[in-house]
């Protein structure tokens, strides 16, 4: 069975969401396969460039069963899209809001906010690079 990175989506609506299904399955490489090579990821725990460490992230921080977003209605703007999240990160809910920039099929921007300070304090433990501590 393909992963949801596997059927190259183009369109960003459908880059998002391939974006949100490999989350749900703890699909880490599939993950880091939609972002393009110069990618810049930003959350609470700082700004990570380039596809390597931002693939470095997602390998620590997604594994199954540990993240379960529920997004909210998409707003699309041609390459950019918006989203809120609930996210069911071991057994507690942060609400989260995503902005996503895809060109040619590829995130090459993506910045997570999180709602509130609490919400933030996620990242300290997945929100980083390990290969940049």
């Amino acid at each position: 069975m393909p992963s949801p990175a596997d059927t190259a989506p183009s369109n960003a609506a459908d880059v998002v969401e391939a974006y949100f299904a490999c989350v749900t399955a703890g699909n880490s490489e599939a993950l880091a396969d939609l972002f393009a090579d110069d990618a810049v990821l930003q959350n609470a725990a700082g700004t990570l460039y380039g596809a390597a460490a931002i693939a470095r992230m997602y390998r620590t921080g997604v594994t199954p069963g540990a993240m379960r977003p529920s997004p909210r209605r998409m707003v699309v703007d041609g390459n950019h899209v918006s989203v809120e999240i609930d996210l069911d990160a071991g057994g507690s809910t942060v609400t989260l809001a995503d902005f996503f920039t895809v060109v040619d099929g590829k995130i090459s921007r993506l910045a997570i906010y999180s709602l509130t300070l609490t919400d933030g304090k996620l990242f300290d433990k997945v929100g980083k690079d390990p290969g940049n501590q």
